[in-house]
């Protein structure tokens, strides 16, 4: 990867928007609608799905709900295909992505990409490139750099593009609390989760195995991608990758997407310009995430946190207990998954997906009259949203777009950089991309390189 591919990216495409992305497009209003407005009326969505078993093919259920028809999949297990062939016999199967857009680009419109985190940035830019609108699942991709890439080739193309996160309607109840002031002055936000529900932990790659019977040729080296190549093993493959820090994100990744959303949109949180970590004596990470971890997010002051906040994000069943948060000690268990926001005037708590919060510290009359304008726009179906959009070709349209969805993803791995260095406050600089009291830690922002697997070869093609 050229040294200077990563800053020129940032400068160019993004500087203008803020660490807070949402001006790409400016603030639009996604009330439900059914109208179709600037679409055509009626017509349903082409789209092809790359990994189309596991979330990759509940999310491609959905989209086939929401007004798409399929017409190919594309997956490295040949397992994957059964519940496709059913439904559509002898609908054409691909193991490499590229395969299936060389052969059938003319008959499909948007692509479902459902891979593990480390191929999303690369197979979602080459698709956008191809002219394909994107519907990308969380966390939108590996590393910082691949995130600031997806974003620029999405501006560039015009296409639409969306991370998967399903629950992101539900954001427009805590608009609605937050312009209604229900808070006050924000003071601390906590967030968490108890997974992981896969291994974590590991201090040695696995031992490579044979691939198994069925499997195409190609097929290890399209799931790897960019990302490092250790051989075959079930240790990663199918659904184990997320604990690698090579391939996955861990629980970070995997539900604060969800999880803290409401804070990141609501707040306009953007980056962090500090982040400390804590392993529990794990020690620095290195090939695997720990067991459980705690992290630390300090964000800079704008209008809506005019001093500032601090989110803590913690997972492996660590939780917030009520020396934390006060309002806690008449709540008795804290549920798996969560967002609390603590204000002067008033606390509130909410489960995973952005679902609905509800009052633990304040007045419940007057949060039920702040909440009440935000409820019907977060109804809205977020699969819809995708299809109006690649519809009416109009990415303004999709509420999770990149222009969010990009700093989103990159607070969080941000964060995960700081397990790296565990109890060390790293500064961050949103203006620079750069971490500035530990220069050896920018290396962790950057995309990576395998092969004919490059990055910059791929964003510097026509």
């Amino acid at each position: 990867m050229s040294a200077n591919l990563f800053s020129l990216n940032r400068r160019s495409f993004v500087a203008g928007l803020g660490a807070f992305s949402f001006g790409a497009y400016g603030a639009i209003d996604l009330a439900p609608t059914t109208d179709f407005k600037g679409a055509v009326k009626g017509r349903r969505l082409k789209i092809a799905s790359i990994a189309c078993d596991r979330m990759g093919g509940s999310a491609t259920e959905s989209l086939i709900t929401a007004g798409c028809d399929l017409v190919a999949v594309c997956d490295i297990n040949p397992g994957a295909f059964a519940r496709w062939e059913k439904k559509y016999p002898g609908i054409p199967k691909f193991t490499d992505y590229r395969d299936m857009l060389r052969i059938m680009g003319d008959k499909f419109e948007a692509v479902q990409i459902g891979t593990p985190d480390h191929t999303h940035a690369y197979i979602a830019i080459d698709c956008m490139k191809a002219g394909k609108h994107v519907y990308v699942q969380k966390p939108l991709a590996r590393t910082v750099e691949e995130c600031e890439l997806m974003l620029k080739t999405q501006l560039e193309t015009g296409v639409v593009a969306q991370m998967g996160n399903q629950g992101h309607p539900g954001v427009w109840r805590y608009k609605a609390l937050r312009d209604a002031g229900y808070w006050g002055d924000i003071k601390e936000i906590y967030s968490w989760s108890d997974r992981p529900v896969w291994p974590q932990g590991m201090k040695a790659y696995a031992k490579a195995e044979p691939l198994p019977k069925g499997y195409a040729p190609n097929a290890w080296d399209c799931w790897c991608g960019p990302a490092e190549d250790h051989g075959f093993s079930t240790a990663y493959h199918v659904f184990k990758w997320r604990g690698w820090w090579a391939y996955g994100c861990g629980a970070i990744g995997d539900m604060a997407v969800h999880n803290a959303d409401p804070a990141f949109w609501a707040f306009e949180l953007g980056l962090p310009v500090k982040v400390k970590a804590d392993t529990f004596g794990e020690g620095p990470v290195s090939i695997a995430y720990p067991k459980k971890s705690r992290i630390e997010m300090t964000f800079a002051p704008n209008k809506w946190i005019p001093n500032g906040i601090k989110l803590v994000w913690t997972d492996g069943r660590v939780k917030p207990d009520a020396k934390q948060v006060p309002a806690l000690a008449s709540q008795g268990k804290v549920d798996g998954n969560g967002l609390i926001i603590v204000g002067s005037k008033a606390t509130t708590i909410a489960g995973s997906h952005a679902g609905r919060p509800w009052c633990i510290a304040g007045d419940k009359a007057a949060f039920d009259a702040a909440i009440a304008p935000g409820e019907k726009a977060s109804g809205y179906n977020h699969y819809r949203e995708f299809v109006e959009a690649c519809l009416a070709k109009d990415p303004a349209r999709c509420g999770s777009r990149l222009a969010y969805a990009a700093p989103l993803t990159e607070a969080l791995l941000i964060g995960c950089i700081a397990l790296r260095y565990p109890g060390e406050e790293l500064a961050f600089d949103p203006k620079t991309m750069q971490f500035t009291n530990k220069p050896e830690a920018n290396a962790f922002l950057k995309a990576p390189k395998r092969g004919d697997w490059d990055f910059a070869k791929l964003v510097a093609r026509r």
